[in-house]
């Protein structure tokens, strides 16, 4: 990345972030923040403003340098590739954000409202990005797959996050909500898994890699794992007593998606679509 280059992807990403504070601002009267909170140590010493804008210009600041990384295997010249990218990110984002009423039971509305102030300044940074960073051309050519077996696999990747977050639910491995908020906990559990699918076909073939075991890990490690990590230690940042929870989070769902990756890639998505 060149001195030009860098700069104008500093610029986007810090203008970002002020769009993801003044949105957070303005819809302050929907915020889900305890009446109560136990603050962590840096946000006890910053204060929780301070500490946000810590965490958006490192989470930001990730988000977009694993699009920079990961440009050549995504499809379409400039606003499209950013928009693809954002596109799942975004929602990715938005939905982890409603764990927070399986949770916590917080109301849906506040989470959605919160969601969307991250999701929105993430999806403008990645469009900014694919149009004034990100270099044009050079891509490979995706295969593309009938929408049964897309379904198949967004089906995959549901199924076994589904299976293997309950596992962590009732051993008591993370907290959660699977009794207090039983109803809340399936459909989040289940619908996350559907929207991390969705991520794995917009995105899955941008880990381009020699063999599978590798795209799966450089996926599940990468392109998922940061983006998934960069938005949970929002928690341990800002509030104390939740990083061994967001750690033990973080492995497992890396691991699961990894896993989904693989065999959705083996069996469902292994063989490219040929027709009009």
């Amino acid at each position: 990345m060149n001195k030009s280059v860098a700069m104008r992807f500093a610029a986007i990403v810090v203008g970002c972030v002020v769009l993801d504070i003044v949105l957070h601002l303005a819809t302050s009267a929907y915020s889900t923040m305890p009446a109560e909170p136990d603050y962590s140590a840096l946000a006890e010493r910053l204060g929780p403003g301070a500490s946000a804008t810590v965490w958006a210009l490192f989470a930001f600041s990730s988000v977009a340098y694993m699009f920079y990384r990961f440009q050549d295997g995504i499809p379409g010249v400039g606003l499209k590739k950013g928009l693809r990218y954002g596109t799942s990110i975004a929602l990715l984002w938005l939905f982890a954000m409603l764990e927070g009423v399986a949770l916590f039971g917080n109301p849906l509305t506040g989470e959605f409202v919160t969601g969307l102030s991250d999701a929105i300044p993430i999806l403008a940074m990645s469009a900014l990005l694919g149009l004034f960073v990100v270099k044009h051309g050079g891509n490979t050519v995706w295969k593309r797959f009938a929408p049964g077996r897309k379904l198949l696999a967004i089906g995959i990747f549901s199924v076994i996050f589904f299976l293997g977050r309950y596992v962590a639910y009732v051993t008591g491995t993370i907290q959660s909500g699977y009794m207090a908020h039983a109803v809340h906990t399936f459909l989040w559990t289940l619908v996350m898994g559907i929207c991390i699918g969705i991520v794995g076909i917009l995105l899955g073939q941008a880990a381009r890699a020699s063999s599978l075991p590798h795209r799966a890990l450089v996926f599940g490690l990468g392109i998922f794992g940061v983006n998934w990590a960069v938005f949970l230690v929002f928690m341990p940042i800002m509030f104390s007593g939740f990083l061994i929870d967001v750690l033990i989070r973080i492995v497992l769902d890396v691991l699961l998606v990894t896993a989904a990756y693989y065999l959705a890639f083996a069996t469902v998505l292994k063989d490219p679509y040929v027709g009009d």
